[in-house]
């Protein structure tokens, strides 16, 4: 996981990377909800990785997608997560968390 977020800081540097754009590739890198499935912002791994994921990308001054959008990353993900179809999945969760 820490290669995953060092690469994400590399490849888009937060200071100089758009929001959207910064939040879709943490998405894409399985970073956004570690403890999502693989393919759909996680890597399917214990959350409490999310804590170092998310402390690492703020020290470095990358976007909260929690202020963003609190509800949607707070419910409307977990809830799709754990509800949705493969279809719903793939055509919401990227849009909630960026």
């Amino acid at each position: 996981v820490s290669a995953l977020v060092d690469e994400l800081l590399r490849e888009f540097p937060p200071k100089s990377t758009d929001t959207v754009t910064f939040l879709g590739a943490q998405f894409d890198k399985g970073l956004a909800w570690v403890h999502f499935p693989e393919g759909h912002g996680g890597l399917g791994l214990n959350p409490k990785l999310q804590k170092m994921i998310n402390e690492r990308i703020f020290a470095e001054g990358g976007p909260n997608p929690v202020y963003r959008n609190p509800i949607g990353h707070g419910m409307c993900g977990p809830t799709v997560v754990a509800w949705g179809s493969e279809e719903q999945k793939t055509r919401y969760l990227r849009p909630l968390f960026t």
